[in-house]
């Protein structure tokens, strides 16, 4: 299987940047409180990425998901499942069961 790397650090940017403002967030004061560097945003948009965790982080700050922030998905509504761990396994060998069904 191969793999498209199509994600983009100015769209990931330009996302934070959108959701901040709708949420009416101060990005230096976000990046300041998740103890992100100022040059954060100005990394991302010369085309550096940012370490997986420090976009968690800022996503959960934003109330929004990663999959928004990254612009696989125009909702930026974090789309949090309460499932218990045995839950967890079972969806986790239900998708491994739809994978292996592929041609």
């Amino acid at each position: 299987m191969s793999v498209i790397n199509s994600y983009n650090s100015v769209t990931i940017a330009d996302n934070i940047k959108l959701q901040a403002r709708e949420k009416d967030v101060q990005l230096k004061d976000m990046l300041d409180v998740l103890g992100l560097s100022r040059n954060t945003l100005s990394n991302l948009r010369s085309g550096r990425m940012i370490a997986i965790d420090s976009l968690a982080r800022i996503a959960d700050y934003l109330d929004c998901s990663m999959d928004y922030l990254m612009g696989r998905t125009g909702d930026p509504a974090a789309q949090q499942v309460d499932l218990t761990a045995d839950e967890r396994q079972k969806v986790n060998e239900y998708v491994r069961f739809l994978k292996s069904q592929r041609d």
